[in-house]
């Protein structure tokens, strides 16, 4: 009987043994899932304040860089205002290199070129430090902003794989290391470009480039319409014919000239042309010889004046005038004398025939001939009929 017991008792603690191995493999199994399922809920918890962390630090930089973009753009904004105001082309330039050393105060050097008959030329320019620019048509990056009309950022030129920084002086004797660069363009239409330089790596930010380009989009608008005003007031002051200027600009510009001599204490000299015979030419030979003839003369006068600061009108019909800038007695007889050679050596050829011409000139000097600009027209007008009178072909002048 206390066998059957024994057997009982050991049979009950083997089972409640197990019992227990059971209870304690599925509390452990349990306890491994709530363990996993709390560490998944941990990770993800983990990964978003990882990503919420970011965001803030993000926010923080947009926080910090954001008063610096918002005084960009209101500069920006009130430089569009002073610019589009402004209608001369030079005023424009000089406007726009000192927008940008104020929007871009890092820059080391500002270079701003114009194209012309596609050449580049450097207009402006600003330097932190005496130095020479070279460029002064450009180099290799201003062909890529030509060729791409694209803008252009660079935070390294050691490292940028366009271009060879052994090739660029801006690298070999400026030691620049970052640039940011634009076209100044209307479209397909470039009247420029800008480019923009500082010795360190990363100086300037997408956000500089697209500023940079922004202003660039609005100063070519601008230029362009000067361009445009230039050419039409060009249009106005000019002879349409001959292309040389009209009465009422001779009398303009000459009246100024005038002032500055007197202040100056120098002489001015006046020569009125008149050719010989051109109502017999153009009965002859008919207006589009008359016209022909014109324009002949025109060219002659400005090869032979040569002179920038003198002035070359058509007076009216087939009268011409020149002002001598600070000329001497000697020297007007002598742009005279040149004139009536070379108007003899100018041929005009019609259905196979050469036509000569030749003219009449009166010169004066002021102040010896006058001391106001019609005393000296008028002075003029009387020499170069006395000349038509004495057979033309002919200069007549004081103390002659």
């Amino acid at each position: 009987m206390s066998a059957i017991a024994g057997k009982l008792s050991f049979l009950f603690y083997a089972i409640s043994a197990i019992a227990l191995l059971i209870i304690f493999w599925v509390f452990r199994r349990i306890n491994f899932k709530i363990a996993s399922n709390f560490q998944a809920e941990t990770d993800k918890l983990e990964e978003k304040i990882n990503l919420l962390s970011q965001d803030i630090c993000e926010k923080n930089k947009i926080s910090v860089l954001l008063p610096e973009k918002s005084k960009k753009i209101e500069s920006l904004f009130d430089v569009s205002h002073e610019l589009i105001e402004l209608y001369n082309f030079q005023e424009i330039l000089d406007f726009l290199l000192k927008s940008l050393c104020q929007l871009f105060p890092s820059a080391d050097n500002i270079m701003l070129f114009t194209l012309h008959k596609n050449s580049l030329s450097l207009e402006r320019s600003f330097k932190k430090e005496e130095r020479i620019i070279k460029e002064k048509c450009g180099d290799i990056i201003e062909k890529w902003l030509i060729k791409h009309n694209q803008s252009l950022i660079i935070d390294d030129l050691l490292k940028d794989f366009r271009f060879d920084c052994n090739k660029i002086a801006a690298f070999r004797e400026r030691k620049i290391r970052s640039l940011i660069a634009s076209p100044i363009a209307v479209g397909d239409t470039l009247i420029g470009t800008v480019r923009i330089e500082n010795s360190a790596i990363s100086s300037f930010s997408f956000d500089d480039s697209r500023l940079l380009r922004d202003l660039c989009d609005l100063a070519a608008v601008v230029l362009e319409r000067a361009l445009l005003f230039s050419k039409a007031e060009e249009l106005a002051i000019r002879d349409s014919l001959t292309f040389l200027f009209v009465k009422s600009h001779f009398y303009k510009r000459v009246e100024e000239e005038l002032k500055r001599a007197k202040y100056k204490n120098s002489n001015l000299g006046v020569i009125m042309i008149d050719i010989d015979d051109f109502k017999k030419i153009n009965d002859t030979y008919g207006h589009i010889v008359g016209d022909i003839i014109l324009k002949r003369l025109s060219a002659v006068l400005i090869e032979t004046v040569g002179s920038a600061g003198d002035v070359i009108a058509r007076f009216g019909g087939e009268e011409f005038v020149v002002a001598l800038i600070e000329c001497s007695k000697e020297r007007l007889i002598e742009v005279a004398q040149n004139i009536q050679k070379n108007t003899e050596r100018a041929k005009v050829s019609f259905r196979r025939k050469n036509i000569n011409f030749t003219v009449s000139i009166g010169a004066v000097l002021y102040p010896e001939d006058g001391l106001m600009l019609n005393d000296l027209i008028n002075r003029a007008d009387q020499y170069l009929y006395k000349a038509k009178k004495e057979g033309k072909n002919k200069i007549c002048f004081t103390g002659q």
